[in-house]
């Protein structure tokens, strides 16, 4: 036994060295990483050399049983050793386990999930298109009607903002478009269905580049940071950085878009922020490489619906069934449902209808969420808390279809219970994440796997 965790611990001891070596990322809160690892890999250097000097002890105990005086001294190194081993697992584990100021700090402040249901913005198709607002309100603040000159009249122009309720309740600029983004593609029209797709590198790219700009500044101090959802993203930043070019974010990204590897279900209601940490924590979780290709209807459908040349109305894009064509053809790494707190995902019967055609295609189905904002006791209470026949969708001829669809394949009970397994297995992510953040002082959603060292996934493979 102790020759078996001596080569155990020795094995452990060189994955950790490995590892430490090839963490060269340049990103400061990652530099914990290979410090961690070369702790780690002196602690299970130590605990592989005490556990082969307790077998060579051992060992030597049988072999002069004979000699009392000898094996009595034996014994009492037998349980030195042993002693010693117990004290450095403790010792060492206790600082691998020790959270700093900051984790205590945010566990705090953590928020819990929105169970409550909420309104909608309203669409004639709430899974893949924008609520109808204002796309420009221009406000011009003339200048007083004083005798003397004015010296400066201000011009504010931008998109309105507006909350669940579609209520006004400010105005944001308008979003400079990214130097790098092309003004022309492929043309939507112009890729099958199944290949709508944008890499997991392209997809952080984008968000990034949302997140750098003024427009994104004003949304978060008009409607707090974990409040803006992806019906903000489409109306701010992609239906002007598309508009007039037939070409979805995706296609616009690249030319050659290929098949899809994994499919990504999510609300546009739900947190862009927390969707971001969702689907960075995946990439290291799962191991998948940056490259691997995704469906994410609001970057890989050409949401301006303007009639441009090459693009194709929602409509039209709907008509063609992108995700049942995808779905059916099995990605290679199943589906990834993304989970926030401000937003309950299976309120929404699109939503729903995603988990059926995974059920019906046999295809793996994962939940991804933001390890920073959810605990245990919150993703316990989603567990039970939610009924996918009480999902809605706005009109009525789209909830008939999918509920008639939905009953004829077996009902909304199977699809709770999928649900149910997913979350459960989300809890246990959890559980890896948090270990991950106690080893390593840092969210797994932090590392990043998209600045081209070797990472991960690449030392495991």
């Amino acid at each position: 036994t102790s020759v078996f965790f001596g080569f155990l611990f020795g094995y452990l001891s060189y994955k950790f060295r490995t590892l430490a070596a090839n963490q060269t990322s340049t990103n400061t809160e990652q530099q914990g990483i290979p410090n961690r690892c070369r702790e780690i890999h002196r602690f299970t250097m130590i605990i592989s050399i005490c556990y082969f000097l307790l077998a060579i002890a051992v060992a030597l105990m049988v072999v002069m049983s004979k000699r009392t005086d000898i094996v009595f001294y034996l014994g009492w190194a037998f349980l030195m050793l042993s002693a010693l081993v117990v004290y450095i697992i403790v010792r060492d584990l206790s600082l691998l386990t020790n959270r700093n100021d900051h984790n205590h700090m945010h566990e705090v402040a953590l928020m819990t999930p929105l169970l409550e249901p909420t309104t909608s913005p309203k669409n004639c198709n709430d899974h893949t298109v924008a609520p109808k607002v204002i796309p420009d309100i221009r406000t011009i603040l003339k200048p007083p009607t004083s005798s003397k000159p004015s010296t400066h009249v201000p011009e504010v122009t931008g998109i309105a903002i507006t909350n669940k309720d579609q209520h006004y309740v400010g105005m944001a600029p308008h979003a400079p478009r990214p130097a790098w983004l092309s003004t022309n593609g492929t043309g939507q029209a112009n890729v099958e269905a199944n290949c709508w797709s944008i890499s997991l590198e392209n997809w952080v790219r984008f968000v990034d580049a949302c997140i750098a700009t003024a427009t994104w500044s004003i949304l978060c101090e008009t409607k707090g940071e974990g409040n803006v959802n992806m019906y903000d993203i489409n109306l701010h930043f992609i239906k002007p950085w598309t508009n007039g070019t037939g070409c979805s974010i995706a296609c616009l990204m690249d030319n050659n878009q290929g098949p899809v590897d994994l499919m990504v279900s999510h609300a546009w209601a739900g947190s862009v922020i927390e969707s971001l940490a969702s689907i960075k924590t995946i990439t290291t979780m799962y191991l998948l490489p940056k490259e691997t290709r995704i469906f994410f209807d609001s970057v890989c459908l050409y949401q301006a619906d303007d009639g441009a040349i090459g693009g194709l109305t929602i409509p039209q894009q709907l008509a063609m069934k992108p995700f049942t064509t995808i779905i059916h053809q099995k990605p290679q790494h199943g589906m990834f449902i993304i989970h926030t707190t401000i937003y309950e995902v299976y309120e929404r019967l699109w939503c729903v209808h995603e988990v059926d055609e995974a059920i019906e295609a046999n295809i793996e189905t994962c939940g991804a969420f933001d390890p920073t904002s959810w605990n245990d006791k919150a993703l316990k209470s989603i567990v039970t808390s939610f009924s996918t026949s009480s999902a809605e969708c706005q009109g009525q001829s789209d909830k008939e279809m999918l509920t008639k669809l939905i009953n004829h394949r077996g009902g909304f009970e199977r699809l709770d219970i999928m649900v149910r397994e997913v979350r459960q297995n989300s809890i246990k992510d959890l559980e890896a994440a948090n270990l991950f953040e106690q080893l390593f002082s840092m969210s797994i959603s932090s590392v990043d796997t998209f600045d081209g060292n070797k990472g991960w996934s690449e030392i495991y493979r």
